[in-house]
């Protein structure tokens, strides 16, 4: 039993190592949009850059039949500190505050809002000003893909 949890330690920290090796930083201060733009693309996820309503960099994506965008904060020329992927549903009947917060309290990586027609958004925070990498980018999207999905199931949306 040893020598199994041996080898699985070994085998995890050689796939840690190789994995991490493979990460490439991106200077401090953040991201930008073309850099986030390339890890969708690597994931085959289109990505048309763009600008939000301020002027600042926006990323424009689809996955699922499901619109959605990456909005960038807190930006220095085009490196900006922080993302926040988004996407809102243009629902019949809108949401509930009850389901919004059914959502909220039972998921850690993502909160759920209304609009004024009671339509849901979902929406993903991350921190990149400090030790951000293709990896921790690459995980963050695939993190953004769970939830969109899960979302999606949650509210009944269908995009036909």
């Amino acid at each position: 039993m040893k020598k199994t949890i041996a080898i699985a330690l070994t085998a995890g920290a050689l796939a840690f190592g190789a994995a991490s090796a493979q990460a490439k930083p991106f200077p401090t201060g953040g991201v930008t949009a073309p850099e986030m733009a390339a890890i969708l693309k690597a994931s085959d996820i289109k990505a048309e850059v763009t600008k939000d309503d301020v002027g600042d960099p926006m990323l424009k994506a689809e996955s699922g039949d499901v619109n959605w965008r990456i909005y960038f904060y807190d930006c220095t020329d085009d490196r900006c500190k922080s993302i926040q992927f988004s996407a809102g549903f243009d629902l019949d009947n809108g949401m509930t505050y009850a389901k919004t917060n059914e959502w909220n309290f039972t998921k850690r990586f993502s909160r759920a809002a209304l609009d004024d027609d009671m339509d849901p958004y979902v929406r993903y925070d991350i921190d990149a000003e400090k030790g951000f990498t293709t990896e921790s980018a690459t995980l963050a999207l695939e993190t953004w893909q769970l939830v969109l999905a899960s979302f999606t199931d949650f509210i009944g949306y269908n995009a036909e």
